[in-house]
């Protein structure tokens, strides 16, 4: 057994059989969850409920209504209640944007030529965090999660994945720290409180992308997750079975679906569905010299009759979708990981679904692409088995993988934190707390 489904099923021993929601604000669709654990299998949960609505109040990461963003939720949350027959109190909530930040801290620790204990790794783990709050670029963000990527022994080759029970003389972690403004973190669980929920814990969605999307061997051994959504494209680096970076492009499906209302003149509804059912990204496919319905704009503000060849639409698609992976191999190239990228990609999100989207990234990345469906696939149902939902299956699942997480902020902070205290030693003497 491998050690990431040993820490599966040590999870799901460990915990009393439940439900668990889980909540995903995407810009364009909010989507909630409610599922029960498979105590039998850790990779298999059983949906009890669903619910989605537009998204409103919410663009590029940061909330600008708040009132509609409460609506939006409210009304996932109530649908997928109703379909689950139970409510719910709590929610796992992702968290996204071009403001979150991720960075890898390293931090050493003397050991004295002993055998490593478990004490020694959490003071460690609390070394790399106090460095990383006391950083003067980052002092007004609250730390999201802190994950141990990898530990080395007395500055020897090789890698180790843990280290109690070896003996060293230092000892030294490369944590991979993602980080948010206060301000963001604040708002966006003040919101989920007005629909009456509780932040049971929050995620960062580009990672959840990744637990949700990515198989077993490909969490082990390294790959790349893209997640090509409607306002951003996620990008997340798992590196020997944990977290190692994220990162965001701030370009999505929804810029591509702009460029056809703007290049035709068409109303924004009018070309997202061009692009849904006509559109791709191939300039070389078949059925390019097809001639297709594509309504206008008239003097008269109002929809006219036209047509035009598919090939005149792919020329408009094709440009938009070829900056979005030149910005994200950019984005990868000036990575805190650009030096141990994994070569294995897998890209997911509803863009992704796009014909010719998959051809476009392995010309510009270089690599093969395999298109990510979410691993709970069977369990979703036809409606939510499709890539456009594998941020909301990984939040379910993020729990039950039992990353390493040596902070629990942003919720933790916030209830931690006082009058004027900095968020990021709240949770760092929070973690403290709970683990000495």
């Amino acid at each position: 057994m491998s050690e990431l489904s040993s820490k599966r099923l040590a999870r799901l021993n460990s915990r009393s059989s439940g439900t668990v929601a889980a909540l995903d604000i995407g810009c364009s669709k909010t989507t909630c969850l409610i599922a029960r654990p498979d105590t039998d299998n850790p990779r298999r949960m059983t949906i009890l409920g669903a619910g989605r609505q537009q998204t409103r109040g919410f663009a590029g990461g940061t909330i600008t209504d708040m009132e509609g963003l409460e609506r939006s939720i409210r009304l996932a949350v109530e649908d997928a209640e109703r379909e689950a027959g139970e409510p719910i109190s709590e929610v796992i909530l992702g968290i996204t944007g071009p403001k979150l930040t991720s960075r890898l801290i390293t931090s050493s620790l003397d050991i004295g030529d002993r055998v490593v204990t478990a004490k020694d790794v959490r003071r460690l783990h609390s070394q790399a965090l106090t460095r990383a709050a006391q950083s003067p670029a980052h002092r007004q963000e609250d730390i999201l999660s802190a994950w141990p990527v990898v530990y080395t022994i007395d500055k020897a080759a090789g890698r180790v994945r843990q280290p109690v029970g070896m003996i060293a003389g230092t000892l030294t972690v490369k944590m991979s720290i993602v980080s948010a403004p206060r301000a963001i973190v604040k708002n966006l669980v003040e919101c989920v409180g007005r629909a009456h929920l509780g932040v049971r814990q929050l995620v960062p969605s580009a990672i959840a992308s990744g637990a949700g999307t990515l198989i077993e061997d490909e969490i082990e051994n390294g790959a790349v997750c893209i997640d090509l959504g409607s306002g951003v494209t996620a990008v997340s680096v798992y590196l020997h079975g944990s977290p190692a970076w994220l990162g965001l492009v701030p370009v999505g499906g929804a810029h591509v679906t702009a460029d056809i209302a703007q290049g035709i003149g068409t109303t924004f509804a009018a070309a997202e569905r061009l692009k849904s059912v006509y559109g791709t990204a191939d300039l070389e496919g078949p059925g390019l010299a097809e001639r297709i319905e594509a309504p206008r704009l008239g003097d008269d503000g109002r929809l006219h009759a036209s047509r035009l060849e598919r090939a005149e639409l792919a020329r408009i698609i094709a440009p938009r979708i070829e900056e979005i992976f030149e910005m994200t191999l950019d984005l990868l190239a000036r990575s805190d990981v650009k030096s141990v990228l994994p070569q294995r990609v897998v890209l997911t999100g509803g863009a992704s679904q796009l014909p010719g989207v998959r051809e476009v990234a392995s010309r510009i990345l270089k690599t093969p692409i395999r298109l990510g469906r979410p691993v709970l696939a069977e369990t979703l149902g036809e409606q939510l088995a499709t890539p456009a939902f594998s941020t909301a299956s990984g939040l379910l699942l993020y729990p039950e993988l039992g990353f390493t997480d040596a902070a629990r902020a942003g919720v933790s902070s916030l209830e931690t934190e006082g009058e004027g205290g900095s968020g990021k030693l709240k949770s760092v003497l929070y973690w403290l707390k709970e683990n000495f």
